[in-house]
């Protein structure tokens, strides 16, 4: 039976304070964005707009009272790309569509509209994708969930039109497209043409009215909406948001706009526009990019976390933008990454999710910071927002409560919260340590997680290994001293479930190993084809990260997966357990699913980017993507699927007949055969119950199935992904069987969905405290490859809904390595074990922190790596 659990329905989203527009905010701490902070204040709304703010103001009678005591108010988050809230996303028929518009397919009532609210959004530009050069019309609005469509449009926003560059547009990827253009010279060509027809059009719509004057019987010119539409861009009355990636085409589209005339309120993603941040700065086009995503393909490769500091730099207008499409969205994080990534203060780092990106959608008059004569568009958080231990309390646009947080799952009792950030100076690069077989780490904070905290501790690491952990320790003659006085020092973090040296980037077949062809695979071994040269080791470990387990994805049983560690000169010397467990794809699980089981939406923008079960989900899609991309892809992948498993004739009591027939045919090659089958013989450590298998599901009910598996075959299991875990918590702790979680926190796209419409909405990162509850083992994965640098703070989100910091660090480090069958050699800092260790100067799992030095089989490692050569590289521009 499912234990009972919490719902959340729509009556339940419904906020109990009704304030008409009218209410008081007293005694929070108060970041107004643009005349810093205060302490202690309070604010004073009447219809919907800011008349007073404080620290010693009054609440007249009557009104509705918040009491912010130990609370954070901020501006309401704007978000200057979502498409959230639509009912479709793209007209890809032509190039040019312009005459289209998104109000006609906006939805107030959409979830996906809530939820960016739970998560402190208050505004936003709800944008067409980005199928074709010329979309729809977009538009700005405030997300008021539930009101009716002319509720949301900002009345006095700027019309705007979404423009697109890149190969969302040339569809270069696909040799069957036949839409013109095909290539960055086309899309020019589309514009330049495009715009001298508009301008004729302007012409004889002027020469009608010149001759209309003395000729009353002039006949007009024949109206056309789309160059009625161009012509209006011309003409400034639309404002121009261009969604692009590369250097090349972004300087492109700023002269176009300075030959036309035309405005550019943003570059959108922009992914590259730090390598011409000085031309942005001087043409005054600001940019609204992601603040990380940077391998989902090609033209995103070159995306760096430091573009934001760059560009900021450089004079130009940055924001950070979601991309949203649905869940709720850790943006506010995002934000805080610059402070690490760059060295933006507090207040800079705030303003890219406020007052910069009302610049960008021209309501910075109405929204974007805390001022007097403003919209309330306010959020009080629990927490600080640019910290990970925070969450939306309380959500209110125009004075008018959206949003009120419900405790659905009684974890905030246990919750962290931190209102003000920790002291922080940002550190570009440090030195490494001198070359030797012998280190001693001196003066540092010791978390060794198998004991207790050591103060003022040192470590001797000599010839790869812990020799001494403690307070008092002698230290060899020969090591090298490294100064750690101030300092903390971690196991290196383990991400236990990812595709490193797999897979480069995504949407090209050559820059990826992650996925064979075949329904079972069980003697491919991933470490095999692990690219120690990958970029995204480096970034990945430069943020604490220095092990990871990396996997096969495709098919039914995948292959066996491998514990790397995340240095070394060859796949060989990295590999820590080259055959660590066997990785199988669940049927129906929700999982790298083969039978259309859990659906999430497409990359709207057509990125490709997203954790490893979206990116395959995505790839099982009968229908065409929404970017008018190949409609046989998917169908030709159902039908790869349904071979593997996802065509099922019998039943079983685990729901995985195929998956069984595998097991039972190796089971009776193991008593008996009379050739040698590698297939088979891969298999024999798993039957026999030597070595873990991690099932890739997520679903309660596949779950239940894996655990009826492992109890018919006797064998060691692990849950991979477990979204679902924590309704059958009880079940997965009296078998003793781990679970993998797939973290929280994401930020872009389709960010943290919840598995069932019903589901309270921080379910995503209230599992790590509800399987802590009951007593089931866990530890953490990115599910991917670009992502996995940001585990740590997305693993720190989660310490918000009941986690806490000293269980999130277990989860990264001790348990990561038990689960993964390593522990004997990596998770605590303890004699005898493998010299992998993080020392930095804050808390590892925040961002106003920067990671020191790391060290790896006992060595430090130079923490250089594609972003810092990029942002070295970009800087001398400035």
């Amino acid at each position: 039976m499912a234990q009972k659990a919490p719902v959340e329905t729509n009556a339940l989203r419904k906020p109990s304070l009704v304030t008409h527009g009218d209410v008081f905010i007293k005694d929070a701490r108060i970041l107004t964005a643009t005349h810093g902070t205060i302490e202690k204040g309070c604010i004073l709304v009447r219809g919907g707009k800011i008349v007073a703010i404080g620290p010693n103001l009054k609440a007249p009678a009557g009104i509705a009272v918040i009491d912010a005591t130990g609370k954070v108010v901020s501006p309401g988050i704007v978000d200057a790309h979502i498409h959230r809230g639509i009912d479709s996303t793209n007209e890809g028929s032509d190039a040019i569509t312009a005459e289209c518009r998104i109000i006609d397919v906006l939805n107030p009532d959409s979830k996906t509209i809530w939820q960016a609210v739970a998560s402190g959004e208050t505004s936003g530009m709800v944008l067409h994708g980005s199928a074709n050069p010329v979309g729809a019309q977009s538009l700005v609005v405030k997300l008021k969930y539930g009101k009716s469509v002319n509720d949301l449009p900002i009345k006095d926003a700027p019309r705007m039109i979404k423009f697109a560059l890149g190969e969302n547009v040339t569809r270069s990827g696909q040799q069957n497209s036949a839409r013109f253009p095909h290539t960055r010279l086309g899309v020019e060509a589309v514009y330049r043409r495009a715009f001298t027809q508009a301008q004729e059009y302007m012409k004889k719509w002027k020469d009608y009215e010149a001759k209309k004057a003395s000729d009353p019987k002039a006949v007009p010119p024949q109206r056309d909406l789309r160059l009625e539409t161009l012509s209006d861009i011309l003409k400034r009355k639309i404002w121009v948001q261009c969604h692009s990636y590369r250097a090349d085409e972004i300087l492109m589209m700023v002269r176009l706009s300075q030959e036309f005339g035309y405005k550019i309120g943003a570059m959108q993603h922009a992914l590259e526009s730090y390598k011409i941040a000085p031309e942005m700065a001087k043409a005054g086009v600001g940019a609204s990019i992601f603040a990380d995503e940077w391998a989902g393909k090609l033209e995103l490769y070159d995306c760096i976390p430091y573009a934001a500091s760059i560009l900021h730099k450089a004079g130009a207008n940055v924001s950070i933008n979601t991309d949203g499409v649905s869940g709720t969205t850790a943006i506010n994080i995002d934000a805080a990454k610059t402070m690490r990534y760059g060295g933006l203060t507090e207040q800079e780092a705030l303003d890219l999710i406020t007052i910069n990106p009302a610049r960008e959608l021209g309501i910075a008059h109405r929204t974007g910071s805390i001022e007097i004569g403003k919209d309330a568009d306010l959020v009080v958080w629990d927490g600080h927002p640019l910290s990970v231990y925070s969450h939306v309390d309380t959500t209110l646009i125009e004075g008018e409560v959206y949003f009120q947080r419900r405790d659905a799952f009684g974890l905030d009792a246990k919750s962290t919260f931190k209102t003000k950030l920790d002291p922080f100076t940002y550190m570009a690069n440090e030195e490494v340590p001198k070359k030797s077989d012998t280190y001693a780490i001196m003066g540092a904070t010791i978390h060794t997680v198998s004991g207790p905290v050591i103060k003022n501790g040192t470590v001797v690491v000599s010839n790869g290994v812990i020799k001494a952990v403690g307070a008092k320790v002698a230290i060899p003659a020969n090591a090298v001293k490294v100064d750690a006085h101030g300092m903390n020092l971690y196991p290196g973090f383990v991400d236990a479930g990812t595709t490193l040296g797999l897979i480069e980037f995504g949407q090209v077949g050559q820059a990826s190993d992650e996925r064979e062809l075949g329904a079972n695979q069980p003697d491919l071994v991933a470490v095999t084809a692990v690219q120690a040269q990958s970029e995204h080791l480096p970034s990945t470990r430069n943020q604490g990260i220095l092990t990871a387990l990396t996997a096969p994805r495709g098919g039914s049983v995948s292959g066996q997966a491998s514990v790397i560690n995340l240095a070394g000169w060859t796949s060989e010397l990295m590999g820590l357990k080259r055959k660590a467990g066997l990785s199988i794809n669940w049927p129906g699980g929700g999982g790298f699913n083969f039978d259309g089981g859990e659906q999430i939406e497409d990359d709207d923008d057509g990125d490709g980017a997203g954790t490893a079960t979206e990116r395959w989900e995505r790839a099982n899609r009968a229908d065409t993507d929404d970017m008018g991309g190949n409609p046989q892809r998917g169908q030709r992948n159902r039908q790869g699927a349904g071979a593997a498993g996802g065509a099922q004739a019998t039943t079983t009591s685990s729901g995985a007949p195929d998956v069984e027939l595998v097991f039972d045919r190796a089971i009776k090659y193991g008593k008996q055969h009379d050739a040698i089958d590698l297939e088979m013989e891969a298999m024999q450590p798993y039957v026999k119950g030597q070595l873990p298998i991690f099932i890739h599901t997520n679903a309660a009910a596949s779950i239940r199935g894996v655990v009826a598996f492992a109890k018919k075959y006797k064998v060691k299991v692990v849950i991979e992904g477990g979204s679902e875990a924590w309704r059958v918590a009880k079940l997965l702790a009296d078998n003793k069987i781990p679970v993998v979680l797939t973290a929280a926190g994401k930020s872009t796209l389709t960010a943290n969905t919840t598995v069932n419409d019903w589901d309270p909405y921080d379910t995503p990162y209230a599992v790590p405290a509800l399987l802590k509850r009951a007593g089931v083992q866990f530890c953490f994965q990115s599910d991917g490859y670009a992502d996995s640098m940001n585990l740590p703070q997305r693993v720190g989100e989660s310490c918000a809904y009941g986690l806490s910091p000293d269980d999130a660090i277990k989860a990264l480090t001790q348990s990561a390595a038990e689960i993964l069958g390593v522990s004997d050699k990596i998770g605590s800092i303890a004699p005898g074990k493998l010299g992998n260790f993080l020392i930095c100067d804050g808390d590892p799992l925040e961002l106003t922190s920067n990671i020191r030095y790391i060290f790896v089989n006992g060595q430090p490692v130079e923490m250089k790596s594609k972003f810092t050569r990029l942002r070295d590289q970009y800087m001398k521009r400035l």
